[in-house]
């Protein structure tokens, strides 16, 4: 081997290098990012709803110990995302502007079980498996549109472009169709409704939009231009959403 090569060859794994930790940085970021959005709903929603409050709503002190207990650890991993961040010589994403639901004790709550389960999906990363075997794994660009739901304006661009807002209603009593509605619909083009649960797809015409009867919990809605199932890896046809729903029992109705 000359002695040319041997400086190519040290150069290339520089570079390799530099990619990778630019890689890593990105996406510790991306992480930072919805971690911020979490420690800040936390951080108002309990600046508003203080332990009294919960036990007027009906709730025990557990409950409210649960909530104080998620905001502290939310607060945490801000900090050591930041820091794990400066190590690699990177630049820390500063907060974003936001603007919570919190008209209401139940709405804070209702919230807070929607971010904790758009944070799990996005730290699957399309792993599905024990000890997430409910969970339903995200991509980023549907992360992040569902987190721009409660940003009003950021100081940053993370050079993702989101895909269209899509407005999702639960059926009415005595119907099972799911309402969809979004900006730039065509009036000639065939739309697929996708839903996502658990580690589950499942695909209809819009029009017959519904999640089983037999499926409790959160629901993502995806509208498609295509009846091929979306993948992690292939998003293409998706024309807007996610958006989500909490699906409750029938008996509930």
């Amino acid at each position: 081997m000359k002695k040319g090569e041997i400086v190519e060859i040290k150069t290339q794994e520089a570079e390799d290098r530099k990619r990778d930790t630019a890689s890593d940085i990105g996406i510790l970021n991306f992480a930072l990012s919805l971690e911020h959005l979490e420690s800040e709903f936390y951080k108002q929603g309990l600046a508003k709803y203080k332990r009294e409050d919960f036990k007027n709503y009906g709730y025990d002190d557990k409950n409210w110990e649960r909530i104080e207990h998620i905001s502290k650890h939310e607060a945490t991993h801000v900090t050591f995302l930041t820091s794990a961040i400066e190590s690699l010589q990177g630049t820390p994403l500063p907060p974003c502007e936001y603007k919570f639901p919190l008209d209401s004790l139940e709405s804070f709550l209702t919230v807070a079980q929607a971010l904790e389960h758009t944070g799990t999906s996005a730290e699957l990363l399309g792993h599905s498996g024990v000890p997430y075997s409910f969970d339903t794994p995200l991509n980023t660009r549907e992360v992040i549109i569902i987190a721009s739901n409660f940003v009003t304006s950021c100081p940053f661009n993370l050079a993702i472009t989101p895909f269209t807002q899509l407005t999702a209603t639960l059926p009415k009593k005595g119907d099972v169709k799911v309402e969809t509605w979004f900006e730039g619909e065509k009036a000639d083009t065939k739309y697929w409704c996708q839903l996502l649960y658990n580690d589950k797809i499942m695909v209809s015409p819009r029009e017959e939009c519904a999640p089983p009867a037999t499926v409790v919990g959160y629901v993502y809605v995806v509208i498609t231009d295509s009846s091929a199932p979306i993948s992690l890896s292939d998003d293409s046809t998706i024309v807007a959403g996610p958006a989500l729903l909490f699906n409750r029992s029938h008996d509930e109705y």
